[in-house]
């Protein structure tokens, strides 16, 4: 699997916070300071810059590591990203890192920043209250640190790490998914609504590229009817990282009237009876899973030369 490298620099914290987060979201990843790098985070494919804003300047440390680092890292795939109080300069900024050392940033993104006058060492009160009076901003703290843009930037790296997987050709994605999908029959469906989260064990069929649940009720369904984006997960036991199978599915569910031709269908399918059904005392309840996307992580793939997690979409 591709590992990302979250390389920073910064004094108070705001964008070692940052880099935490995208370390955590675009996982398996480290994350370090520029003094702290090794030298065998060199074979790390995917690549994170940031820096925070200093008096309208990209921090030093983080220039300086570029400039050592320059021809290495035109041999990867590098994003990066600056903390600021001017998300126009900061972007600048980070356009000019890129022209004076040709490095082709796959993105560049200038995110919110904090100034917190107290936590500033007595070097940095002055210069920032020279700089304050000179941009005619007040001489107070100042907080623009946006958890959710963070989040969303640190998602959109995610996506661009995965477009750098060695992929398996597409027909037999579908038939290995398609075979590891029906040589199981039991998956956890996880709902969720207003904070409310339930997942629940339960038995599947798959038939025409839909997941179908039998259920007799239950809490999840408070959560199906209020939102039906859900995530299913099937697997098999862990027995070392050589042998990894599981798989995330999301999509969309849909509760289907047992009067329906589609609910006939899967009960005939499943090898039940409709007359027997109807005659107990209870209803039995059957959900639909239309797939919108499926990870697959699957050590074999790499038996087949292509990366060990592979993306299917619907």
């Amino acid at each position: 699997m591709l590992k990302t490298l979250v390389v920073y620099s910064g004094k108070y914290g705001t964008t070692e916070e940052v880099a935490k987060t995208i370390s955590l979201i675009t996982g398996p990843a480290r994350y370090c300071s520029v003094e702290n790098f090794k030298e065998e985070y060199r074979d790390f494919e995917f690549v994170v810059l940031g820096a925070p804003v200093y008096k309208e300047k990209l921090d030093k440390p983080l220039i300086e590591f570029v400039n050592e680092n320059c021809e290495w890292l035109k041999q990867k795939s590098v994003a990066a990203f600056c903390t600021c109080l001017d998300t126009d300069g900061g972007l600048r900024e980070l356009n000019n890192l890129s022209r004076e050392f040709q490095v082709d940033f796959l993105t560049l993104k200038a995110l919110g920043g904090r100034l917190i006058l107290e936590d500033l060492d007595s070097n940095d009160q002055v210069s920032i209250e020279e700089f304050l009076e000179l941009v005619k901003l007040p001489h107070e703290d100042m907080d623009f640190y946006n958890t959710e843009e963070v989040i969303k930037f640190s998602m959109k790296l995610k996506g661009m790490k995965e477009e750098l997987l060695e992929k398996l050709e597409h027909k037999k994605l579908v038939s290995t998914v398609d075979e590891f999908i029906s040589s199981h029959n039991t998956c956890t469906l996880a709902t969720c609504h207003a904070g409310i989260v339930r997942s629940t064990p339960i038995e599947y069929s798959f038939l025409e590229n839909h997941i179908y649940l039998l259920s007799e009720g239950g809490e999840k369904f408070s959560n199906l009817l209020l939102n039906n984006n859900v995530s299913v997960s099937i697997y098999d036991s862990f027995n070392g990282m050589n042998s990894l199978a599981g798989m995330q599915i999301t999509g969309k569910a849909s509760i289907l009237n047992e009067t329906s031709d589609e609910y006939e269908k899967i009960i005939k399918h499943k090898g039940l009876n409709m007359e027997a059904l109807n005659k107990l005392p209870v209803l039995l309840n059957l959900i639909r899973i239309d797939i919108n996307k499926i990870e697959f992580l699957y050590s074999k793939f790499k038996e087949m030369d292509a990366d060990p997690k592979q993306i299917l979409n619907y």
